[in-house]
């Protein structure tokens, strides 16, 4: 074997290790909050001066989807929608999930059960939807899982209503950067169009 094949033998070596490293562990979403709170774009204080209110301690049950969860406050289980996001549908009664809806509730309920503090932040608007769900920014350990869920491309932001889209410019910033990169909700084309998510456009 000539030198120059053994070169190019090294070199190929090098090349698919490389390439087998990037795909474990170069594109591995967060699994816990440590990950994320390095880079966190509205800490709890700026949304606490721009909302106007407190946040309250509570206790995290149980996650329904990626954007849509279970508390206990003030000794009360209550289901909490959050504001100005959507993820994709789990179709519990409708058939099978959404594309990458099993990945947002996975990845919310990392954060969330990994979690030593849970808060929940109203805007200045109403506080409770039309199926009686709070509305609010959940933070988890001091990032807010709006963010968190936005950044790594499982949400989208949606139901935007007046006035309580206090923080939808930082939300729109955060999407546009995640469109950007083509990552997860936003490898497809026209999965997410205004009307909401299109399977259709995923399973061509």
């Amino acid at each position: 074997m000539k030198l120059q094949d053994i070169k190019t033998l090294i070199t190929s070596g090098t090349v698919l290790v490389a390439l087998a490293l990037y795909m474990i562990f170069g594109d591995k979403p967060p699994e816990k909050v440590e990950d994320i709170q390095s880079s966190v774009l509205i800490p709890l204080e700026q949304a606490e001066q721009i909302t106007g209110n407190t946040p309250l301690a509570v206790d995290y049950v149980s996650a329904n989807d990626g954007d849509t969860i279970s508390v206990n406050m003030n000794g009360e289980k209550k289901r909490v929608r959050l504001l100005m996001i959507d993820t994709p549908e789990m179709n519990y009664d409708k058939g099978d999930p959404m594309p990458f809806a099993e990945e947002a509730k996975e990845f919310t309920i990392n954060l969330l059960e990994n979690a030593e503090s849970v808060q929940l932040l109203f805007d200045k608007g109403p506080e409770t939807d039309h199926y009686d769900r709070l509305l609010a920014y959940i933070y988890v350990d001091g990032v807010m899982l709006q963010e968190a869920l936005l950044k790594e491309g499982y949400a989208a932001v949606r139901y935007v209503n007046k006035p309580n889209n206090s923080l939808e410019q930082q939300f729109r910033d955060m999407q546009a950067d995640a469109e950007q990169q083509d990552i997860n909700i936003w490898s497809y084309d026209n999965y997410f169009q205004k009307d909401g998510f299109h399977p259709e456009a995923v399973n061509k």
